[in-house]
């Protein structure tokens, strides 16, 4: 399917879907330090969906605040049509899975008890695995080309082995809502472009995903839409085409660069060079 036909599928299938995570007005402060203001998104089942920006734009932030792990200084945050703050954890984990930036590297487990934690919240207290659940860890594991690391220790794996192996557990959960933290980070190119086509099939079949990624073509190339936040605030909101301008690299991300399209009409992106002074980056909030 094309990026324009995948488009167009998307918006006439979410545009009466209940959203999986809504914000409205919402804003977060260190202290008194703003980190953003007033940020409003959705994201509906198959939806997937990028966040970018410049380094210390409150990516991670935001993607821990839509989860209920900090609390917005203005603005509210619905997950699954309830206020997150009248869910317990349990039940956020069952709407909604994190894969953060900062997975733990040091876990004494197991690839495949590690990928098994995400089947946590769908276990009574002290209930046995069942066979729905192994079956889910499995899939997550053959998905995420982690199946024959199983019996290996965390500990023991690369970087990007344990990346991937984090990102199974996220799977396994088989929540509705996946929000990623840079899935694709420490990934060789091959297993980058599996990751997002995995992202790409795991929507198609009816979730939705926010995913914070600093690759902008590598997001072009899958998603339905991005958000740029920067300054405080989001930018834009939109289809890669639109949001990927010349003028938007330039205010946002502070550097000179070409857009072009692939025989499939997505946008990539072509850095040139970093722009100096206040041209770099700095937006006015």
């Amino acid at each position: 399917m094309t990026a324009a036909a995948r488009t167009l599928t998307t918006t006439t299938t979410t545009a009466a879907a209940t959203a999986l995570v809504e914000a409205s007005g919402v804003g977060f402060a260190y202290g008194a330090r703003s980190i953003f203001e007033e940020v409003a998104l959705a994201i509906r089942p198959g939806e997937l969906v990028a966040l970018c920006g410049p380094n210390g734009a409150g990516k991670s932030t935001l993607l821990r605040l839509l989860l209920g792990l900090h609390a917005p200084s203005a603005g509210q945050v619905r997950l699954g049509g309830a206020s997150v703050t009248t869910l317990s954890r349990r039940q956020i984990a069952r709407r909604a899975a994190l894969l953060p930036q900062d997975a733990p590297i040091d876990l004494p487990l197991t690839v495949r008890e590690a990928v098994a934690l995400g089947r946590l919240p769908h276990l009574d207290r002290f209930a046995p695995e069942s066979a729905d659940d192994a079956a889910a860890v499995a899939r997550a594991l053959e998905a995420t080309d982690t199946a024959e690391l199983f019996d290996r220790p965390v500990a023991e794996l690369s970087g990007g082995e344990r990346h991937r192996v984090h990102l199974a557990r996220a799977l396994a959960q088989e929540a509705p809502l996946l929000l990623l933290d840079e899935p694709t980070a420490g990934l060789d190119l091959a297993h980058q472009l599996q990751a997002l086509d995995l992202l790409r099939a795991t929507v198609d079949d009816g979730r939705g995903a926010l995913v914070a990624l600093h690759d902008l073509s590598l997001a072009a190339r899958c998603c339905d839409r991005m958000i740029l936040l920067a300054g405080g605030r989001i930018r834009a909101d939109d289809s890669p085409v639109a949001v990927l301008t010349p003028e938007a690299l330039a205010q946002v991300f502070g550097v000179r660069a070409e857009v072009r399209l692939d025989s499939e009409g997505r946008p990539f992106v072509v850095p040139y060079e970093a722009l100096g002074g206040a041209r770099r980056g700095e937006i006015a909030r």
